[in-house]
């Protein structure tokens, strides 16, 4: 995952530009709660299925990921929730997040 430039916080509904086959996601700081703009390259067929979500990522105190995953037109409340390890394999943050975005994508809208 990299940062984006600016690394500061930022307004959900902001455009921004990413590379072909990214996901931007947006991390929400410890202590503070402030957001910041990230992106993680998925490859182009997983961006295209992530175009109409917003996804969202937290550090826990355990050291886990929390990722949260949802339909633009959607509550909080119907987020698709799921935790992943701070490292790679089958339980990585990128797998984990594939999982969400192919569960979200598939909602009727």
């Amino acid at each position: 995952m990299r940062l984006a430039k600016d690394g500061k916080p930022f307004d959900i509904d902001e455009v921004n530009s990413l590379i072909e086959g990214e996901v931007e996601i947006i991390q929400y700081l410890r202590p503070s709660g402030k957001r910041r703009r990230m992106a993680t390259h998925l490859g182009k067929k997983w961006a295209e299925k992530a175009r109409d979500l917003i996804i969202s990522a937290e550090e826990l105190p355990t050291g886990k990921i929390a990722i949260y995953v949802r339909k633009i037109d959607k509550k909080t409340e119907e987020e698709k929730v799921g935790i992943a390890n701070n490292k790679s394999g089958l339980d990585s943050p990128d797998e984990i997040l594939r999982r969400l975005i192919e569960e979200a994508s598939k909602e009727a809208k």
